[in-house]
């Protein structure tokens, strides 16, 4: 027995039925196609390996399995069918390469415990690709190891996720802890839906084919961050939630490097680098009465604005080097909600079209500012603050704080007298 193992421990197979009050930790998978893919290999009705109790490795597990289930060539193990892990029950991957064979129904669905430290866990990088899923109640612990070709499409089988299921209600939240640890090529890097918690410390994730991390509603705590090369934006955060961020670097994304979107919580960030992405380098999107304060931001050459506020969050900025990007440094629409937002020491160089842009209505205070041209007007400043250049850069240059509220409201004319 492995040290701490119960006395008893109980693994085998368990019918899957589309029925889902019965069987809704894979119902939701199964709706997905999951019964067509396990069809293809399986005999008989569908089935899925269950640990209902004890502490497992891959070695343990395939001493009760049949090797359609869990086979091993070599140093190589591949997971065959699903594999559920009940509450109370642990898996531990230690130094293991695993193989989830996703086009045959292959799957980690996570009730209780899974461990996986120094290993590789591998799928094939396509629409039929395994994945890794925590339901509420979950812990998922990821250490010093690399994932690579997971997820697909699917709902909820996007890559490594974790989430409450309805029948669950809100008790038993999941959590995921990642440290030092690699994933390439996944559908989605990371999917958190609302109430998970997560933590990632010194992870790198890259060439995602659909977004990198994708947080929605759930408490977030990133450090020492990497996301380079996903096919849409490198971080997406949304709904209700609590997200700290620190040392960043988001890089060649296809989307934004980092879009906050009706996000409605804390948001602290610092040291964030967001660089080359396809769109900006970040925009926040919504929030009405929200707020965010970010320092020590480095964002530089992204296709669209360095910095972009779309609507009601109150916006405070501290250390800024916003250069080179190829609309504008920073740009502030409030044509949707009031716009507020405080920038101290700021850095806004060359960026293509003017340095700061501002639509509908809104109220920014700026501090210390750095200004160098770069724009085909002859302007640092665009938008409904334009026309007021003149009279405002002088006090931009400054060191005191210059409030500037901008609206796209016309000025009343006033009637003449009559004589």
């Amino acid at each position: 027995m492995l040290p701490g193992t119960p006395a008893t421990a109980n693994v085998g197979l368990s019918p899957i039925y589309a029925n889902e009050a019965s069987n809704w930790p894979l119902e939701t998978f199964a709706a997905n196609g999951l019964f067509r893919q396990i069809a293809r290999y399986q005999r008989g009705h569908p089935q899925a390996v269950v640990i209902a109790s004890g502490h497992y490795t891959l070695e343990r597990l395939a001493s009760q399995l049949d090797e359609r289930a869990l086979s091993r060539s070599g140093t190589q193990w591949t997971l065959h069918f699903p594999l559920v892990i009940a509450p109370g029950a642990q898996l531990t991957l230690d130094g293991a390469r695993l193989y989830i064979d996703g086009e045959n129904g292959g799957c980690l669905v996570n009730r209780g415990t899974l461990i996986i430290s120094h290993s590789q866990i591998d799928s094939s990088g396509n629409q039929y690709s395994g994945f890794i899923h925590g339901w509420g109640g979950s812990r998922t612990q990821i250490d010093r190891s690399t994932l690579t070709g997971l997820g697909r499409p699917d709902y909820r089988a996007h890559g490594l996720s974790v989430a409450r299921h309805r029948y669950q209600g809100t008790s038993g939240a999941p959590s995921l802890s990642i440290q030092q640890s690699e994933f390439v090529n996944l559908y989605r890097g990371l999917e958190a839906e609302p109430g998970s918690h997560v933590t990632l410390t010194e992870v790198t994730i890259s060439q995602s084919r659909e977004q990198g991390l994708v947080l929605s509603g759930a408490h977030a705590q990133l450090t020492q961050l990497r996301i380079d090369g996903s096919n849409g934006h490198g971080i997406r955060a949304e709904g209700e939630g609590k997200l700290t961020l620190e040392e960043l670097v988001l890089s060649t994304n296809k989307g934004a490097g980092l879009l906050i979107e009706n996000f409605h919580g804390p948001l602290q960030g610092r040291n964030l680098a967001s660089e080359g992405n396809r769109e900006y380098g970040i925009q926040i999107k919504g929030g009405r009465d929200a707020s965010a304060h970010l320092e020590e931001l480095v964002l530089i050459n992204n296709g669209s604005d360095g910095l972009r506020l779309d609507g009601s969050t109150l916006l405070t900025v501290s250390d800024a080097k916003i250069n080179g990007n190829h609309r504008y440094g920073i740009s502030l629409d409030g044509q949707q909600d009031k716009v507020r937002a405080s920038l101290t020491a700021l850095e806004l160089h060359h960026n293509r079209l003017a340095a700061l842009h501002t639509l509908g209505e809104g109220h920014v205070q700026i501090e210390g500012t750095s200004l160098r041209h770069h724009s085909n007007r002859g302007q640092y400043l665009a938008g409904n603050i334009s026309a007021r250049e003149s009279r405002l850069l002088p006090q931009l240059l400054q060191a005191r704080p210059v409030d500037i509220p901008f609206t796209d409201a016309q000025p009343r004319a006033q009637l003449a007298s009559r004589p």
